[in-house]
């Protein structure tokens, strides 16, 4: 559109020199040299907004490099990650057992204590995964937001997990009635679960930053997310 409106504009702008211009001779010699810069400019214009294809064989090494370092630190966190959702899973299985009264109180109170302590290492280790220098700025920052998420989730799921240890103390449940003692965990649980962890958009940010051109590099596949 824009190349149409600068030849009209052109065209109204001869037609007016034309009858301005005495010397027919001047005016030919002009509208031949406006003609080729039209041409120029015509055919130079696609390559100047189309966007360049492919990349120096430096760069596509330095991406390479990258993907490594990431793919490195992203199989730990995805260990890490996977413990946290089995965690998670073991949670519900736990209350969901006491719920059926498949298990005793004191029981529940002894598998939920020993989460507890497994569920703060993982915590800790989470904490102290630290993102590697080596990567670009924009992929740095993409995985940090990922790791900060993580650790607030893991914050939240760790607290949602002591409480409901607390709560089942045999020494300090304030019912002797199953069904009621169940309710009262069941109530803990709701009130302190975290919301999902939604890690899909920097995941998917940090893959479409490590692709290289025109092929799809294989890069770690994005985590299950933990249970709700």
């Amino acid at each position: 559109m824009i190349i149409y409106s600068l030849g009209a504009i052109a065209l109204v702008l001869l037609f007016i020199l034309y009858k301005k211009t005495r010397s027919r001779k001047a005016f030919y010699g002009f509208t031949l040299t406006i003609g080729l810069a039209g041409a120029i400019a015509y055919f130079a214009w696609p390559a100047a907004q189309s966007p360049q294809e492919g990349i120096t064989d430096e760069q596509r090494y330095a991406v390479m490099q990258e993907q490594q370092v990431f793919a490195a630190w992203y199989e730990g966190y995805q260990k890490d990650l996977n413990e946290l959702d089995r965690n998670w899973q073991w949670y519900h299985h736990i209350l969901e057992s006491f719920k059926e009264d498949n298990i005793s109180l004191q029981t529940t109170y002894a598998l939920l204590k020993q989460l507890e302590l497994d569920s703060n290492q993982l915590k800790e280790r989470m904490a102290a995964r630290k993102v590697p220098l080596e990567l670009s700025d924009y992929t740095y920052d993409q995985t940090a937001q990922l790791l900060s998420k993580t650790n607030d989730y893991i914050g939240a799921q760790c607290r949602a997990i002591s409480l409901t240890r607390a709560a089942a103390d045999p020494a300090l449940m304030p019912t002797a009635e199953q069904p009621q003692q169940s309710q009262l965990l069941q109530t803990v649980m709701i009130r302190e679960s975290p919301v999902k962890l939604f890690i899909a958009d920097e995941i998917e940010a940090i893959r479409h930053q490590l692709e290289l051109p025109k092929e799809k590099t294989p890069l770690p596949e994005e985590t299950a997310q933990p249970s709700p």
